[in-house]
């Protein structure tokens, strides 16, 4: 996100940072969505991101968890190695990101692919970054096609 943008309006860069903790918390605790609202109410409530864009943070949150299987299915393709081998904060990137690319057509692919690798860069490892990016390069190409070719 570009500083011109931070300061105005709620944060999505945050909500996306609650979402990923969100998901990360519901994954290890068995994956029961009745866990949900109040895993995000915890999230919500957080002074750090008192900016953050609730709205967005719910309408990820919601759309991963209810999509998971074809967010899923999208993303093995892509993938080296089998789902299962992937930690749980790097699948949780990839569905966030995934998802982010095949719903809100509005928000530029390379802007989504920057913000899952910052997210990637505060909550895992270098190595994790260069994963996930070429994982999100390949279903961009898939997902963004006439995106893709317009930048080329």
């Amino acid at each position: 996100m570009s500083s011109s943008q931070k300061g105005k309006g709620p944060n999505r860069h945050q909500a996306r940072e609650s979402a990923l903790e969100t998901l990360y918390a519901w994954h290890s605790g068995g994956s029961d969505n009745a866990d949900l609202p109040h895993l995000l109410t915890g999230r919500i409530h957080e002074d750090e991101r008192s900016g953050q864009d609730e709205g967005y943070l719910r309408e990820l949150v919601y759309g991963v968890t209810g999509d998971m299987d074809e967010l899923d299915a999208l993303i093995k393709p892509a993938l080296r190695r089998s789902l299962k081998s992937v930690a749980t904060i790097e699948i949780n990137v990839l569905r966030l990101a995934t998802w982010e690319m095949k719903n809100r057509l509005e928000i530029p692919y390379r802007v989504i692919i920057n913000e899952a690798l910052e997210l990637t860069r505060a909550y895992a490892d270098e190595s994790a970054r260069s994963f996930i990016n070429g994982v999100l390069d390949k279903l961009a190409k898939e997902l963004r096609s006439v995106e893709v070719k317009n930048r080329s």
